[in-house]
Formats: structure tokens, C-alpha cells, sequence
């Protein structure tokens, strides 16, 4: 009769519910305070150049807390003024999300490589600093009406911190490090997502009664002080989830990032390596075409045929958050009795690209109002693919896994935008919803590379439980040798 596995290992293979809990309460707060401050700061911009423009050439004058004014006949003046607006608030978006993205990059890469070493408080705690500053300058910017090139310097301020991916890139660490490689891996990552889908729908309508009725200033000062809560949160509640051994040792800066590139060039990784690119190729894609088109997004509902308000804009984004926070697990849970992740993400793929194409066909409330449950039903895409890379890595890399994984956020984010931001200027009066469809055009190749991987990682071998990867670290323990035991497409608990 076998005996029964030791305490310490069946530890290992339950999730830490009480430190998950924590951490999901932490990224709540922090997911409210920017789902209400990024359709506030797109309205606001959008508001400031139609006063500017309209104001300056036409002496008309909107409402205070008015976001646009739709001009259908194109021979009137403010028909044009109009555009001009959209071009310039499209035009301010990107350059703040390139500052942002800029800083990012380094500060992420090194925050999540020492993160495996230095604890994960810390990886909270410094991205979650540089928010809180941004979002008072912008309050600031508000209140003293001040030239909207002055949030370029909170933007440069939360990129060198880390900022929103530094939190996103904590979160995902947090959970790996609080969770068994399997599938309640996966369901937990994807909490993490519908979290921030629970968030926007709190806060969307929220923010367009704040923004109708009280201006711009209270919604910002809102937000201000629950990024504030969500620091403090951080420091009161979450225990450190990251041997005190480890965090005597940590590697040079040139180790730390070959720690976070190693997934995909080193050699010690071996067959896993090729998959490792295959699922980061698909990822880069994914996000490179839903971050892009974020924006559009708004700009597509201020304007013709739809024209809509502040108030419709916040009942159409809580739709979208809560029926993907309703439907997002079920949809997991249901697909893995009789799929794995890869399957998932295929099956996902496909069903986002037709919501897409769907989006992008709309010309009336009705028709837009139906990308809806279609882009819910999609929502496991995301939280399935990080969880296959996740289960990929050995679990003292994971802060360096997931650190790769926020680099690829943002710079497709930062190439992602102003690509789309351009392309919905330059088909706006031709074909309004095209950037949509080369949406949907890049959802379908992502499918096709994640059907690649799974044909990839059934011919590999040693993929699953007996092999061994390699660190190759001579700045932390030489021949340290981590175990791989995880499989790349068993998901059975």
C-alpha cells in the first residue's frame, strides 16, 4: 500500500484561497479607480479640443459637461470641426500611451525578474506609486484647467514605475505563485480578468452620471483616492509569497534579463522552447489588435451613425464587463470537460473575430448593442493562453515568465494603438468599422499559430512530467536544476 504523499507536497497542489482572495480585493479597488478614469480622460480630452475648435472658429459653445455634438450634414462647418476633434483626441491618446509604454518596457522587465527574488510586495507596491501620482496630476490638470500636455508628465512618471502592467504583471505573478499548475491555474488567471470586467461595469455608468452631472473633477479625485486605498491595501493586507532563502540571493542585471528572455532563446528549455514562441506569437497578436482597437472604440460610439452620450457609453461598457463576468468562468469550466486550454484559445479566437466582424457591420444601437454576448462568451482567450505559458515555466521563474508576457502588453499596446488610431482616421469616411474587421482578421491568425502549438506540442517530447529544464544560474546556486512537472496540454486536475 502506497504511502500517503507528504503534507508540504499536497500543500502544493491546493490554491491559497485566503492570499487569492487578498490579492483579487487589492486589484478590484485598483481595476474601479482606471475603469472610471479611461473613458473620463478620453471624454475629457475630446471635450477640451471641441471647446477649443468650436469655440475658436464657430462661437459655438457646448454644455459643460457635454461631450460632443453630432454635425450629419457634411457641408456644415462644424461637420469638419468635428473631425478635427476626433483626429486630435486620437492623436493625444497615442502619444500618451507611447510616453507610458516607453518606460515600461525596462522598469517591467527588471521588476519582474527580481520580483522571483526581491518578493512581490514589491512588484505591487512600485508600479501601484507611480499610478497614485498620475491620476493626481490629472486631477490637478483638471482643476486648474491646465494645457493637456501636462498629463504627458504623469504618464513618463507611472511608465518608469511600472505602472497599470506592473500591477497586471503582479497580479498574474501572485496568483501563479498561489495556485497548483493545473486547472484551477487557469480558472483563478482568469478571475484575475473578470475582476477588471467586474470593475468596468461598476464604474461605467458610474462615471457617465459623474461626468453628466458633476463635470469632470469628482470623477478624477475619485479615482485618485481609490488608487491611493488600493497602495494601502497592499502594504495592510498581502503576506509575501516568496521564500525569505530567495530573497537573499538575486542574479545581476544582465541574468535578469536573460531570465526573462530564457523562455524563448535559451537552449535549457529544449523542446518547450519552440512552443514558448508559438504561444507568445499568438499573444502578441491577440493584444496587439484588442488594445488597438480599445480606443476606436469610444471614438466609433461619440460619432456618426451612433452619437452617443457619456450615459449610453457607460451602459454599453457595463454590458460588455458583466456579461463577461457572468459568463467567463461558466464558459472555462464547461470547454475544459471536453477541451484543453489550446482548444480553448481556438475556439475563442474564432468566436471573438465574428464579434468583431459583427462590431464592425453595426450602424445602429441595436446591431452594436449585439457585439455583446458573443465578445463575452470569448473572455477565457486571454486568462487560457497565459495559463499554458504559465504552466510551461518552472515555478521559481514565474515573476520572470509573466514579466515577458506585460513586456509583449505593452509594446503591442504602444504599437497596437496608434496603428489603429491611424487606421480608423484614414477609413473613417470610407468604411467607419475597418479597423474592426483587421481586428477579427487578426483574432482568426492567432486561431491558426494556437493550432500550430497543439500540433507542435503532441509530437514533442519530454514535454510532460519527467522532464528537467535547466537554469543555468551561476549568480544564484550552481547546476540549480528545476523539475518541469507539468504538462503542456493535460489540464486534468
Amino acid at each position: 500500500m502506497e504511502s500517503a504523499p507528504p503534507l508540504e507536497d499536497r500543500d502544493k497542489d491546493k490554491s491559497k484561497l485566503g492570499n487569492l482572495l487578498k490579492a483579487n480585493v487589492v486589484f478590484l479597488v485598483f481595476q474601479v479607480a482606471v475603469n472610471i478614469r479611461n473613458p473620463l480622460v478620453t471624454q475629457y480630452l475630446y471635450k477640451r479640443y471641441s471647446d477649443e475648435e468650436f469655440n475658436n472658429s464657430t462661437g459655438h459653445v457646448n454644455s459643460p459637461n457635454q461631450t460632443s455634438q453630432c454635425y450629419v450634414n457634411e457641408s456644415d462647418p462644424g461637420y469638419m470641426l468635428q473631425e478635427k476633434v476626433q483626429e486630435n483626441t486620437s492623436n493625444c491618446q497615442t502619444i500618451l500611451t507611447v510616453i507610458g509604454s516607453s518606460g515600461a518596457v525596462i522598469s517591467c522587465m527588471f521588476l519582474g525578474a527580481y520580483s522571483d527574488f526581491l518578493g512581490r510586495r514589491v512588484l505591487f507596491i512600485v508600479p501601484l506609486a507611480g499610478v497614485v501620482v498620475k491620476f493626481w496630476l490629472t486631477t490637478v490638470v483638471i482643476y486648474w484647467n491646465l494645457d493637456v500636455r501636462y498629463l504627458y508628465i504623469g504618464e513618463a512618471l507611472q511608465g518608469f514605475s511600472g505602472g497599470y502592467n506592473g500591477v497586471i504583471l503582479a497580479s498574474y505573478a501572485y496568483t501563479a505563485d498561489n495556485t497548483p499548475p493545473k486547472n484551477s491555474r487557469t480558472v483563478w488567471i482568469a478571475v484575475i480578468d473578470f475582476t477588471t470586467y467586474l470593475a468596468a461595469a461598476a464604474s461605467q455608468v458610474i462615471t457617465g452620471y459623474f461626468i453628466k452631472n458633476l463635470g469632470y473633477l469628482y470623477p478624477s479625485v475619485t479615482t485618485a483616492l481609490l488608487m491611493l486605498l488600493s497602495l494601502v491595501l497592499v502594504v495592510v493586507l498581502l503576506p509575501e509569497t516568496i521564500n525569505s532563502d530567495r530573497r537573499s540571493q538575486y542574479p545581476t542585471p544582465v541574468k535578469a534579463v536573460k531570465n526573462v528572455f530564457g523562455f524563448y532563446f535559451s537552449k535549457d528549455f529544449g523542446p518547450k522552447r519552440s512552443l514558448f514562441l508559438l504561444s507568445l506569437a499568438s499573444y502578441f497578436i491577440l493584444y496587439f489588435s484588442q488594445s488597438g482597437v480599445y480606443f476606436v472604440e469610444y471614438l466609433f460610439q461619440l460619432n456618426l451613425p451612433f452619437c452617443w452620450g457619456p450615459e449610453l457609453i457607460g451602459y454599453f461598457n457595463m454590458a460588455l464587463s458583466l456579461t463577461r463576468q457572468f459568463l467567463g468562468i461558466p464558459v472555462i469550466k464547461l470547454l475544459h470537460m471536453c477541451t484543453s486550454d489550446p482548444g480553448i484559445c481556438i475556439i475563442t479566437s474564432i468566436i471573438q473575430a465574428g464579434a468583431y466582424v459583427l462590431h464592425g457591420l453595426a450602424n445602429t444601437d441595436v446591431l452594436l448593442f449585439s457585439f455583446v454576448l458573443p465578445n463575452a462568451i470569448a473572455g477565457p482567450l486571454f486568462p487560457s493562453l497565459r495559463a499554458i505559458m504559465s504552466r510551461m515555466a518552472p515555478a521559481e521563474m514565474q515573476g520572470s515568465l509573466f514579466a515577458g508576457i506585460v513586456l509583449v502588453n505593452i509594446i503591442s499596446e504602444g504599437i497596437g494603438i496608434p496603428v489603429f488610431n491611424e487606421m480608423y482616421n484614414a477609413s473613417v469616411r470610407i468604411l467607419r468599422g475597418f479597423a474592426f474587421f483587421a481586428c477579427a482578421g487578426c483574432q482568426l491568425l492567432s486561431a491558426v499559430i494556437i493550432v500550430v502549438f497543439l500540433c507542435t506540442s503532441r509530437r514533442s517530447v519530454d514535454t510532460d512530467t519527467s522532464s528537467v529544464v535547466g537554469i543555468n544560474d551561476n549568480d544564484i546556486k550552481p547546476g540549480l536544476i528545476i523539475p518541469q512537472d507539468t504538462s503542456i496540454t493535460d489540464t486534468k486536475m
